[in-house]
């Protein structure tokens, strides 16, 4: 879709919780992705006024903890996970290396979308079947969406309302739309497009999908007819009291919008007040230049030599200097002393962080160690598996009603593949497998499942049966 060169703002809710909601996640967005300038400008400008804010220049975007410390805990993906199912023979179309999900290039967007995730708290995942058959998934911000939910299962939107960008169907503008999708009737299920900023919703439904999509009519269906929203909600934490948690880690989001602010003076002073500064009295700089404005104008530096005359009074010249306004290294130290913290806060174990600058636990230099990337995907492997598993039912869902295809829609496993390990716990581990297979504590099956994480029982069974087979030939 081409963009209009000017995107109008999206209207805000009207409800002062979710107001504030969509705001703070909006900030949250904008520094994961790196469009926070204007943020860190109004911090700055918070802090030191705006008249001292226009005099030391552009901010300093050099620094950004909140997104690095998420990105360095982003490591399910690393490599793509596995996708099992009972039924796997006949899933080829679907799971195979040729298959659907392998095409859609979902794995390969699951990095940055889970810093998406854990930066902003929540996220949403669209799944859509095109007109040939393609699946693909579309990433949705939880600052474009409100949605409710069932009170016996509070963290599970029924009805999602998600702002798009669309052309008006009758006159040659762009306006915000909501795609409202509402289940929590099964009987009669919702799926409207109304305009985002009348006041009163207009249906237009029609305009852009050609007819009515609610009631009967409704598209996202099972195979038993049940409706199903075409959403997946994944969340950073599964409390199971609410949809959103969006303030959780403020302090990290606080805090690199205070060091974004720290670093900008440090860099004013380390231009404008890191050499002593000079003074006249009863002289005037030799050479001066008539500006635009008509003043006169003199440029100084501290490797120039300074051209003095004596002025025309009688008095005598005085020229001396104080020290610099600022020691920029005591400074630089401070805030890299507060940039420390932030690593901490976030959950970060000193131990985990690798030394990748002068001071290891900077944090702006920040990479995980093998044990800490290992740490953090056992962390949130319960999380994402669930929404994982969900979100390949749903592709099955939709993409048996739109092509045909009768793919199971319930019972995958996703399983991720852990971290590399080092040779030294490489053969720690195994060594540890084979002594408790050896004191009958563990059978064969189970250390084959430890060793190759997420192989079901069935699977481990059947391949140390094949690797018997050709053992025997031999």
């Amino acid at each position: 879709m081409i963009r209009p060169p000017e995107i109008p703002a999206p209207p805000l809710p009207t409800d002062n919780e979710e107001r504030g909601r969509v705001q703070h996640t909006r900030i949250r967005r904008q520094m994961l992705d790196g469009r926070h300038k204007q943020v860190i400008e109004a911090r700055r400008t918070e802090h030191i006024g705006r008249q001292k804010s226009y005099h030391h220049g552009p901010v300093d975007m050099s620094a950004n903890p909140f997104r690095v410390l998420y990105r360095e805990l982003s490591v399910l993906y690393d490599e793509p996970p596995q996708v099992h199912h009972d039924a796997e023979a006949d899933l080829a179309g679907l799971l195979g290396t040729e298959g659907s999900l392998a095409l859609s290039g979902l794995w390969s967007t699951m990095a940055r979308f889970q810093t998406w995730v854990l930066g902003c708290r929540e996220y949403l995942l669209r799944p859509h079947v095109s007109a040939d058959g393609d699946l693909r998934f579309r990433p949705v911000a939880p600052d474009m969406v409100t949605a409710t939910s069932h009170e016996d299962s509070p963290d599970q939107p029924v009805s999602v309302s998600e702002l798009r960008l669309r052309r008006h169907p009758d006159r040659d503008e762009w306006i915000w739309t909501r795609d409202v999708l509402d289940i929590s009737d099964p009987t009669f299920p919702i799926y409207q497009i109304t305009d985002a900023k009348a006041e009163e919703p207009i249906d237009l439904t029609i305009a852009y999908l050609g007819e009515p999509m609610s009631g009967d009519l409704y598209p996202y269906r099972k195979a038993d007819g049940t409706p199903v929203l075409p959403y997946v909600l994944y969340h950073a934490e599964r409390l199971g009291d609410r949809l959103w948690d969006p303030y959780e880690g403020i302090e990290i989001v606080e805090g690199s919008l205070n060091l974004a602010s720290a670093l900008s003076f440090w860099f004013h002073a380390l231009q404008q007040a890191s050499w002593p500064q000079r003074y006249l009295v009863n002289c005037t700089p030799a050479g001066l230049s008539t500006s635009a404005s008509g003043s006169n104008e003199y440029v100084a530096d501290p490797a120039s030599v300074l051209l003095l005359t004596a002025n025309d009074d009688g008095l005598q010249p005085v020229v001396g200097q104080w020290g610099p306004g600022a020691n920029v290294e005591m400074l630089g130290k401070a805030i890299d002393q507060y940039a420390a913290r932030l690593a901490h806060t976030a959950g970060i174990r000193v131990g985990d962080i690798q030394r990748v600058s002068a001071n290891a636990r900077s944090g702006y230099a920040i990479a995980m160690t093998n044990d800490g990337k290992i740490q953090a995907q056992r962390r949130f492997t319960p999380q994402f598996q669930y929404a994982d598993q969900n979100l390949i039912g749903l592709a099955a869902i939709m993409l048996n009603r739109a092509t045909g295809t009768t793919y199971p829609e319930s019972g995958y496993r996703v399983a991720y593949r852990q971290a590399r390990l080092g040779g030294a716990e490489l053969k720690q581990r195994r060594e540890h497998v084979l002594e408790m297979v050896k004191e009958g504590l563990m059978s064969r099956v189970q250390a084959y499942m430890l060793i190759n994480p997420g192989t079901s029982e069935a699977q481990a069974t059947a391949e140390l049966q094949r690797i018997a087979g050709q053992l025997l030939t031999f």
